[in-house]
């Protein structure tokens, strides 16, 4: 490694320091291993160089181990504090510019660590100072030292447990015998120290259900339906629900749980267990026979909107008071009855003949306006014939008659369903066919009230 790419890794890994996650409680206890290498020139010893002179020159005074060469282990405080130990080996060849015959290297480090990710919020990478003392050995001469490092810690995986870090540690001593000098490391890390049964991200010694895996606004608890309201406090756990209840549904909004609302699909009333009044009649709807209409319930919620005693349904008058005999209708006066039968005596037709004359329309107007003023009225167009004639002509002739009459009420305004026509052929005689007179009298119409 030259001493240019040596600077430009030191650099990245410097300027990476933005984002560490190091030990934490969830996981407290940390062992790592990896390699060192040391370097006592640039620490003002006599005849080399001044402290950090050629600090990156890696090949001519770096004495870097072909093996793993070191291994510690640390515990953490809290605050980002952690306390541990490290022992670390090596291989000297030179003493900076003085060359060495293969002396060994030990060294026994305690160290005190503070992680800057306490005070960065960061998440994944931690630059982190050291402090500490050591006792070393450089072949058969030991000495005690007082030690200051800086160090980078990489978080790997989801739950952050292995760590890659490189760190460079000073050590100095006040003994003249002793050589003052770097050691940088490059290693890997895995912290442990607590468990998580459920997976959850929570360690057990802080999950108040470590059997189960549950969320960190919970304790490590879970919310199965995702409500807001912790399983163990819901009574609904596997259904989405409401604080309200206790966690447990009210699916149509109506403010009464699902379990104790007759009808949970449907918005409805406390009064009936949750079930609809959807035309607010008192009656609920599985029991109204007319749930959209305001209704009795002496008729199950079905109306009687002329209030006379018989529901709609049944009443051939509905918006008229009327009588039970006349079906809801109300009764016919006798001065009706006697108009029409006044009326049946004044239209007559010519022989073979159904047209209608401007008097027989005129005439035909005032049963047009008896209808009008009374709506509820029906009436039965009757037609008729004189004995002239083969019987089959005449029926339909008779017909005939009786439909001019009912045509000319349609046209006046008259709904179809309040008239019915019928021909009865010679078979209703007022008169007598054997004169001119009494067949004239027997080509007529009649006009009857349907009585329904």
């Amino acid at each position: 490694m030259n001493i240019t790419l040596s600077r430009l890794l030191f650099f990245f890994l410097f300027a990476s320091c933005t984002t560490l996650f190091s030990q934490t409680e969830e996981y407290p206890w940390q062992l790592s291993i990896g390699f060192n290498a040391v370097d006592t020139f640039p620490t003002d010893v006599v005849n080399q160089g001044a402290l950090l002179e050629e600090f990156f020159n890696v090949k001519d005074h770096w004495n870097i181990a072909p093996s793993a060469t070191f291994v510690g282990f640390s515990n953490y405080l809290g605050n980002g504090f952690s306390f541990g130990m490290r022992l670390s080996f090596n291989t000297i060849t030179k003493y900076g510019n003085i060359a060495a015959n293969e002396d060994f290297f030990g060294a026994l480090d305690g160290l005190l660590k503070y992680d800057l990710n306490v005070l960065l919020k960061t998440k994944r990478f931690n630059p982190y100072f050291e402090t500490g003392g050591s006792y070393v050995f450089f072949d058969k001469v030991s000495a005690g030292y007082f030690n200051l490092g800086f160090g980078i810690e990489y978080a790997l995986g989801q739950k952050r447990k292995t760590i890659v870090f490189a760190e460079t540690l000073f050590r100095n001593t006040g003994e003249t015998y002793g050589k003052k000098n770097f050691q940088h490391s490059l290693g890997i890390a895995f912290r442990y120290g607590n468990n998580d049964k459920d997976n959850d991200g929570i360690i057990d010694k802080q999950d108040k259900c470590p059997d189960v895996s549950g969320l960190k606004k919970f304790e490590g608890c879970p919310d199965s339906d995702e409500d807001g309201i912790i399983d163990i406090k819901d009574n609904c756990p596997t259904v989405y629900g409401l604080a309200l209840f206790q966690g447990c549904p009210d699916s149509d909004a109506d403010g009464i749980e699902d379990v104790k609302d007759d009808c949970p699909k449907v918005y409805g009333l406390a009064s009936f267990q949750g079930c609809p009044d959807t035309d607010g009649d008192g009656i609920k709807d599985s029991d109204d026979a007319c749930p959209f209409k305001v209704g009795l319930a002496s008729f199950s919620g079905c109306p009687d909107t002329d209030g006379d005693g018989i529901e709609d349904a049944l009443d051939k008058c509905p918006e008229i008071e009327g009588v039970p005999d006349y079906e809801g209708c109300p009764e016919f006066s006798e001065e009706i009855i006697e108009e029409l039968d006044e009326i049946s005596q004044l239209i007559y037709f010519k022989t073979n003949s159904y047209i209608l004359n401007e008097n027989d329309k005129k005439i035909i107007d005032r049963v047009y306006e008896i209808l009008k003023k009374h709506s509820y009225l029906k009436v039965k167009i009757l037609g008729h014939i004189d004995a002239q004639g083969e019987e089959e002509y005449n029926i339909k002739l008779s017909e005939s008659r009786a439909q001019s009459v009912t045509e000319y009420l349609l046209f006046r305004g008259i709904s179809s369903d309040r008239i019915h026509s019928k021909g009865y052929g010679e078979n209703s005689p007022v008169e007598s066919n054997s004169s001119e007179q009494g067949r004239a009298f027997n080509r007529r119409v009649e006009f009857v009230i349907i009585k329904n």
